[in-house]
């Protein structure tokens, strides 16, 4: 199926729909590239084939919202076992075909037939915007989906600074938890070696106290008994890690082994595509029997090591004993130096794991201030990104209002949306024996999200009590509750998102589109719908909730401007939309209530009489009104 119009090379166009089997048995489509209406009588399946072209695009609504059980409802009621095949032609140019069936995935044909691996999802080679009367209205009071719509004009800009902020997210969030075990392990070590001092201290009285002939040869003494402890542990440690090395590798030879072979079970191998995984299953089995050659390898060379200690073991223990002898030969000599050996001894000890601890600290200390630095630098890059994100939607807002009516007024505020930031605050919050909910308002309002983690981080009472206008009291226990519970680790990533604000002028003042009547909402949000894009814009009765006046002096002359530069697909009852709107194509359905048929599929001319009938009331209501009205 194929249209023979001249066809853009800057817009996607849905050519054309086939319907193969449940309650749209047999209907077949094919649209103009602008304005294209479908009308008949409730039951007919007019709503059904707007829901069948959304759902082979994949552009089923938010999994969130009600509205999806809905509208996935109408495709498995009124599909069943049969198929949806749509007729697409891309902005690039390209032809495609594209078929699913109820509760499986889209598969797209290129334009000789052949099947290819294209996802409609992953690769996204065509786009629409369809709506449902509800879904129009909970644009106008909804900020998600407002910013959704404005997300749309800067569609492929935006997507890839979202990209670049979900990864960058990533990455701090990653960051930010080694930042955080650093200061665990930093902080268990910081109290051990805060001993070094007094340990030194008194180390050094025993040093004056001893002060003969020998008091250097003793204190070397003191320090090689103690290392002589820790020379037998550090044998047994390693002794210990190459007796278990050896079965713990063919214990992870077998068991990847299983893993691997269950991976490719025998309804794969003598599938359709036996011959690939035959093929993959004999080089999987090739590295398999490489790696349980190197079993027996590991095992030779963790004995031969293990044969290596042991004789280091038997050398050691030989030298320790002749240390050990002169040790106790040098402490005979000083009967005042005997008294104090136990105690010097357990001081050493001590004193060389403290030693120990400091270096690992002082070691921990420049890896978490170079980790702290390129951490600072993903977050500097995250809020530029997300500046970059705002300026183009501020933009975005900035194009439309100069676009629209001049009662339609769209605006965003950076980071905005402050939920996120005030859900955070109350989780960290709780347990902490304040009235938190009241505190996290005046958090929320009186300062930023930077502000609050620079204030926790310095630990700073003060300011952040001069800031949120609190004691110090109250501001002490913020800060310590947002460090215990890892809150403060959060907040540098916490997504605010930008807030849209979309207004109409009524009366004097422009008023929000969420507190607006139905109908006032609708008229705020579908002028923004028809603004110029490359992508075919599928709408179910647009004119509900807005009367025929602001129909025909407002909507009937935007669907005239925007049929020129986009494809419409609408669903409708109200005549002046296919009439005024003068429709290059309008579908006429009917049912007999177990299946609905494409009776008729013309122009506004050719199928008049229709639209008459079942849109206007038939040529006696024309009469009558005439009467009434007297023209």
């Amino acid at each position: 199926m194929g249209s023979t119009e001249s066809l853009s090379n800057t817009n996607h166009t849905i050519l054309g729909a086939e319907i193969t089997g449940g309650f749209m048995e047999g209907a077949r489509l094919e649209f103009s590239q602008g304005l294209n209406c479908i009308i008949g009588g409730r039951g007919t399946g007019k709503t059904t084939i707007l829901e069948f072209i959304r759902y082979v695009l994949g552009l089923m609504p938010d999994p969130r919202r009600s509205v999806k059980s809905r509208a996935q409802a109408v495709v498995q009621n009124n599909l069943a076992n049969g198929r949806v095949r749509l007729y697409l032609h891309t902005r690039h140019g390209m032809r495609y075909t594209a078929e699913r069936p109820w509760n499986d995935d889209c598969q797209i044909l290129d334009e000789n037939g052949a099947a290819t691996t294209i996802s409609m999802d992953r690769d996204r080679i065509f786009r629409a915007d369809v709506y449902s009367q509800n879904e129009i209205e909970q644009i106008a009071t909804d900020t998600g989906f407002q910013l959704k719509l404005i997300d749309q004009f800067e569609e492929d800009k935006i997507r890839a600074v979202n990209a670049d902020i979900s990864r960058l997210l990533r990455d701090v969030d990653h960051s930010a938890g080694d930042l955080a075990e650093l200061a665990r392990q930093m902080g268990d070590l910081a109290e051990t070696a805060s001993e070094r001092p007094a340990i030194e201290e008194k180390l050094k009285g025993f040093q004056q106290q001893n002060g003969g002939p020998d008091a250097k040869l003793m204190e070397q003494a003191h320090t090689h008994k103690v290392l002589r402890d820790r020379e037998k542990r550090a044998i047994a440690s390693l002794v210990s890690e190459f007796t278990t090395l050896g079965p713990k590798f063919q214990n992870y030879a077998d068991t990847m082994a299983q893993r691997m072979a269950g991976y490719i079970g025998s309804d794969i191998t003598s599938g359709p595509n036996e011959a690939l995984f035959q093929s993959i299953g004999a080089r999987v089995g090739e590295f398999l029997d490489e790696f349980r050659k190197a079993v027996p390898w590991v095992n030779e060379h963790c004995q031969i090591t293990l044969n290596a200690l042991a004789s280091v073991a038997s050398d050691m223990e030989i030298r320790h004993a002749g240390q050990e002898q002169v040790y106790r030969e040098l402490m005979a000599k000083s009967q005042e130096e005997q008294s104090r050996v136990s105690e010097r001894i357990g001081l050493q000890k001590r004193h060389l794991e403290v030693s120990d601890a400091s270096r690992t600290l002082e070691g921990l200390q420049r890896q978490h201030a170079d980790k702290t630095g390129k951490h600072r630098e993903m977050t500097r890059c995250l809020s530029g990104l997300r500046d970059e994100r705002f300026r183009l939607r501020k933009g975005i807002a900035n194009r439309l209002t100069q676009a629209l009516d001049p009662t339609i007024r769209v605006t965003v505020t950076q980071a905005g949306n402050r939920q996120a930031f005030s859900d955070l605050l109350a989780e960290g919050l709780k347990g902490s024996g304040l009235k938190y909910a009241t505190l996290v308002e005046k958090i929320v309002q009186n300062i930023s999200v930077e502000e609050l983690t620079s204030c926790v981080q310095r630990k700073d009472v003060a300011r952040l009590a001069e800031m949120v206008g609190i004691d110090h009291s109250r501001a002490s226990t913020v800060i310590d509750r947002l460090i215990a519970t890892q809150a403060v680790v959060r907040l540098e990533t916490v997504e605010m998102e930008d807030l849209p604000r979309i207004e109409l002028l009524d009366g004097r003042d422009y008023k929000d589109a969420g507190s607006l009547s139905t109908g006032q909402r609708c008229t705020t949000i579908l002028p923004i719908l028809l603004l110029e894009s490359d992508r075919p814009l599928l709408i179910d009765q647009p004119e509900d909730n807005l009367d025929n006046a602001f129909i025909f002096e407002t909507i009937v002359k935007s669907v005239k401007a925007a049929k020129a530069r986009r494809q419409l697909i609408f669903v409708t009852h109200n005549p002046n939309i296919p009439v005024l709107g003068d429709a290059d194509r309008v579908f006429v359905l009917t049912s007999d209530g177990r299946r609905g048929t494409i009776t008729q599929q013309g122009s506004v001319d050719e199928v008049k009489e229709r639209i008459e009938t079942l849109l206007e009331g038939g040529r006696e209501a024309f009469l009558q009104r005439k009467v009434r009205y007297g023209h």
